[in-house]
């Protein structure tokens, strides 16, 4: 007997490429504040500003995982920490997601590090075990035409 199973999740919006320019965290729930939102998957595939909220998270089964400058391969010496353990080291960051992986009540995002203070650039990883929603949070945008 053969069995196949692809879990392929409809989500609304990439997170590809964008950049989190602060995590807030809120009784049981994660905020991530976006520097310039996120893409829609739907036409007209537009950029919307917008924020995501995480919601059920249990911290205990959350880390963040801070790995090799630039993302090179080889040894290196990299470093575990609890989500609000990174939120108070780092104030000035921005964290650009490059993967987003999705599973039975975790989500995991990938991606690079980038701490104002240096150039270097550090992959890291964003894993999260929730149990409510992911709320994405978007802003209408007003544009003005000049004639």
């Amino acid at each position: 007997m053969r069995t196949e199973y692809k879990h392929n999740p409809p989500i609304p919006y990439s997170l590809h490429d964008m950049r989190v320019k602060k995590i807030i965290i809120q009784d049981k729930t994660i905020v991530l504040e976006f520097e310039d939102g996120y893409e829609k998957l739907t036409e007209p595939f537009e950029q919307v500003e917008g924020n995501i909220t995480i919601e059920g998270v249990d911290f205990d089964c959350t880390c963040v995982m801070l790995q090799s400058k630039w993302g090179n391969y080889g040894k290196f010496n990299g470093e575990k920490l609890e989500l609000e353990r990174f939120i108070k080291r780092y104030k000035n960051y921005s964290f650009e997601i490059v993967d987003e992986l999705y599973g039975y009540n975790q989500v995991l995002y990938s991606g690079y590090l980038s701490i104002l203070e240096t150039e270097d650039l550090v992959q890291m990883d964003i894993s999260i075990y929730f149990t409510g929603k992911i709320i994405y949070d978007t802003k209408a945008v007003s544009y003005t035409h000049l004639t």
